[in-house]
């Protein structure tokens, strides 16, 4: 590849995570912003997703699918991480896709639809979702055929079908819900999403952790270190956000707003991680970031 060419494909790819940061940032100021002047400061909805039915809904919709399209974009520096950016983005299309129960705290919905209403659009929006989805698959199987004898980074490895069969073992089991028990994918499949999603993402951390002293083989030694400890720190401070998101939801029914506080947790420490990768990455000069686009690119 032409040095013309490597600087344009790590340009994309810087671009593509700074849109990511970017994306999740305005669904937070959406929803600040329907509270600040829609409802006089006086009410929060009970999380995030809650806002669905709101002036907010355009942003929420849409930003969760244009993150799902960066996620399944966006090369991961291993094919774990790869599998499960992937799986992170279909999930995504999932959580837009499929609403949550209206939230009836502060007064009438400004889009209140009815469940005949609301299972006709997941019919519809699902039934696309999973359409593309498989000739998308269909067609990347197609173009990577032989690939692995070319490049013997592409050859799977026996993590990675672990993880591949877990993302699918719950992939299988929204398709499953969606075709035969609609009633129930509607009432279970965002929540579900929603936090395989996040714990994809921890996996995601977790993996680049343990790399991170290996991508820093070549410079100071101390700065992968360092970044481990981050990537750690924020991956655990995640998965406890998680678990009290769950737990919530399921349980403590009668804590208002704890939902809500977790999720806005969760999205600013997700963009606290990509921030400091994009970072780390930016700052490596021997080509780590452009080595998994090359093979794409050429």
């Amino acid at each position: 590849m032409t040095p013309s060419r490597t600087r344009d494909v790590v340009l994309t790819y810087r671009y593509l995570r700074g849109a990511m940061i970017a994306l999740l940032l305005m669904l937070l100021l959406s929803v600040g912003y329907q509270w600040w002047w829609e409802t006089d400061h006086s009410c929060w909805l009970g999380s995030i997703s809650a806002y669905y039915y709101t002036p907010a809904r355009s942003v929420f919709v849409g930003s969760l699918c244009a993150l799902g399209v960066s996620l399944i974009a966006y090369k991961g520096h291993s094919p774990e991480e790869d599998v499960l950016l992937n799986f992170s983005g279909l999930m995504a299309f999932v959580v837009a896709m499929v609403p949550t129960v209206p939230d009836a705290r502060c007064g009438p919905n400004a889009y209140t639809q009815t469940p005949v209403e609301i299972a006709a659009a997941v019919r519809n929006n699902i039934w696309s979702l999973v359409v593309v989805a498989v000739s998308a698959a269909v067609v990347a199987a197609w173009l990577k055929r032989g690939a692995t004898t070319r490049d013997p980074s592409e050859l799977p490895t026996a993590r990675s079908v672990v993880i591949t069969v877990v993302c699918g073992a719950v992939l299988l089991g929204e398709l499953t819900l969606f075709l035969l028990l609609r009633d129930r994918f509607i009432a279970l499949s965002h929540g579900i999403a929603a936090g395989t999603m996040v714990a994809a993402v921890i996996a995601v951390m977790v993996l680049s952790a343990l790399r991170a002293e290996e991508r820093h083989q070549s410079v100071a030694s101390h700065q992968g270190a360092t970044y481990k400890r981050i990537y750690i720190a924020i991956a655990v401070a995640l998965a406890v956000a998680l678990v009290v998101t769950v737990l919530t939801a399921l349980t403590w029914s009668g804590l208002d707003h704890l939902v809500l506080i977790s999720e806005a947790i969760i999205i600013v420490l997700f963009c606290t991680y990509w921030g400091v990768q994009t970072k780390e990455l930016w700052d490596l000069r021997d080509g780590t970031e452009a080595r998994p686009v090359r093979s794409v690119a050429e």
